[in-house]
């Protein structure tokens, strides 16, 4: 029987692979998520949980592709589909519309998040060259590291997860456009969109190690073959981008947002000493604001090829680089220097440590020690080493988060006024606190300048008949939305139809709409001009890469084997 299971699997080894990786995605997470009832939450659980119903309520609504969320602060609507791209969440969003709850709903899309990853980061081994064991051994390092799971389980910051994601892709497409391997760019480009689609810092974040990267094997980059690669691939993730990207640059040319009006932190605040990451990383502390690490097999990895770095053969640049950014999160590195500078919206430097733990796997893997070699059983033992990791973080964050166990009922209680730490995409101009304490949304005008007989205010919209009291004249009302660019308004007349766009209400941050005579008013938001075209660009791209890959695929029979 042992001889037919044997044969079983290696016929069907990519099948068997694969239910592992599933199995293992929710293993991973059934200490936390399943406990009689009962799940561990994280920081931003309110923030990430309101997208998903918003978005569930928007596509009950008939609003299929929202820009602005109206679930958010009670129906004043905050433009997190615009900043934060939903496509990732419709899976969750669309269970939910199928009345399965919101507990349910994240815990099965926190699985199929862990299956991705161990798939993506499996593939990329492969592509690396890699051997099946190594590109399996890659996978569970990466997927299971702690600073994954610290994202995963205790922030939920499911944004910058579902980023991680697709990091082993970037670092398979410079290892392919490096060695000259065709479509390394095209790769790139692909893991690059993928990241944006899921969190705009991160792209950010990668964009910078790729700098680094090639800064530390300059002479392997700066040729032209590979730098033509590199260009091609930053076009082509601009044009497959060009939906999300170019509405974020227009919204910002008419408003000034929190986000750069008033940071929510400085960089420099947020690094810490050396030895506390370090040490923190032997010990697998539970993840706080100053806590953040990589786990004990990655950081032990690390030091071994350190100590071993002069040793010939040895992968220098890539130890090198490691060793940089785990530098750069201490606070030995002169932050204070990048606190007015673009690198400031990374936020906190320990966010590098996705990169860090990413680069120890693979230099673990690579193995220019030869350990697997000189002993077989030490690619099991890291497997057991790995498993037992998890399950003692695991552990012990529930040991001492205790406070964070909520029971699934209570996970499907929204609150809707949960938009984020730092609020960064209300207009400067909006006070939070008063929003909070106005919560019946009301209509602000003149009752001396016009009369509002009656309101119909809907999920998406608000519909007024108005009347000024004097001929010829005209006033302002101001409307219980956020203002963002592209609000409208369609004044209805006894003369005629009309659209008119509206304007913020400087003192509030608000929508509001210049009105005059008598007649209806509908105030609503609709895709601009701009998004619109952006919007094109980017589906015929699609369809462009797309057609070249089916042209492709027909007239040639190259296959890579994973």
């Amino acid at each position: 029987m042992r001889v037919n299971l044997k044969h079983w699997l290696i016929r069907h080894q990519i099948f068997a692979i694969y239910c592992s990786f599933l199995l293992l995605s929710f293993l991973s997470l059934f200490i936390v998520y399943f406990r009689q009832g009962h799940l561990l939450v994280g920081d931003d659980y309110h923030f990430h949980l309101n997208r998903i119903a918003g978005l569930a309520e928007s596509i009950k609504h008939g609003i299929y592709f929202p820009k602005v969320n109206y679930f958010f602060i009670g129906g004043y609507g905050y433009a997190c589909s615009l900043f934060y791209p939903d496509l990732y969440l419709y899976f969750p969003a669309i269970l939910r519309v199928c009345g399965i709850s919101l507990a349910a709903s994240f815990i099965t899309f926190a699985i199929v998040i862990n299956f991705c990853t161990f798939v993506i980061t499996y593939i990329s081994g492969r592509y690396m060259a890699f051997s099946v064991k190594k590109s399996y051994l890659f996978s569970l390092l990466y997927t299971l590291s702690i600073y994954r799971l610290q994202d995963l389980i205790n922030r939920q910051a499911i944004g910058e997860v579902l980023a991680l994601g697709f990091f082993p892709l970037v670092l398979a497409s410079l290892f392919a456009i490096k060695n000259n391997k065709r479509f390394g760019w095209f790769f790139l480009a692909l893991a690059m969109t993928g990241i944006g689609l899921a969190h705009f810092i991160s792209i950010e974040m990668i964009s910078f190690f790729i700098a680094l990267y090639i800064l530390f094997q300059p002479r392997q980059f700066l040729k032209k073959a590979q730098l033509f690669s590199l260009v091609k691939a930053a076009i082509l993730t601009v044009l497959l981008l060009n939906f999300y990207l170019v509405p974020i640059l227009e919204q910002m040319s008419h408003t000034i947002f929190k986000v750069t009006a008033a940071p929510l932190t400085l960089i420099s605040n947020r690094s810490y000493p050396l030895y506390t990451l370090i040490g923190n990383s032997f010990i697998n502390q539970v993840f706080h604001s100053q806590t953040a690490n990589i786990g004990c097999p990655l950081i032990v990895g690390f030091f071994v090829y350190l100590i071993f770095i002069f040793k010939k053969n040895q992968n220098h640049s890539l130890i090198l680089l490691t060793a940089f950014l785990i530098f750069m999160v201490s606070d030995w590195f002169p932050w204070k220097w990048f606190d007015n500078t673009p690198l400031n919206t990374i936020q906190f430097p320990w966010r590098l440590l996705s990169v860090v733990s990413l680069l120890i796997a693979y230099l673990i893997v690579e193995d220019r020690l030869a350990i697997f070699k000189k002993s077989a059983s030490s690619y099991y033992i890291l497997i057991f080493l790995v498993f037992f990791t998890v399950i003692f973080y695991e552990q012990y964050s529930i040991g001492t988060e205790q406070y964070r166990l909520i029971s699934y009922e209570q996970y499907d209680q929204t609150h809707s006024y949960f938009i984020g730490a730092g609020r960064e995409y209300l207009p400067k101009e909006v006070n939070y606190e008063t929003i909070k304490k106005t919560r019946n949304r009301p209509i602000i005008y003149d009752s001396k300048m016009i009369s509002i007989k009656k309101v119909d205010k809907n999920f998406s919209s608000i519909k007024l008949k108005y009347k000024l009291q004097k001929k010829n004249s005209k006033t302002t009302v101001t409307l219980p939305f956020i203002y963002y660019w592209g609000y409208q308004a369609k004044i209805t007349t006894p003369t005629g139809t009309q659209k008119q766009p509206v304007t913020m209400n400087k003192s509030n941050g608000l929508t509001q709409v210049e009105l005059k005579d008598q007649g209806t008013a509908t105030i609503y938001y609709e895709s601009t001009s701009l998004q619109k075209i952006s919007l094109g660009i980017t589906i015929i791209t699609v369809i462009s890469c797309l057609s070249y890959g089916i042209y492709f695929k027909i007239h040639n029979n190259e296959k890579i084997n994973y």
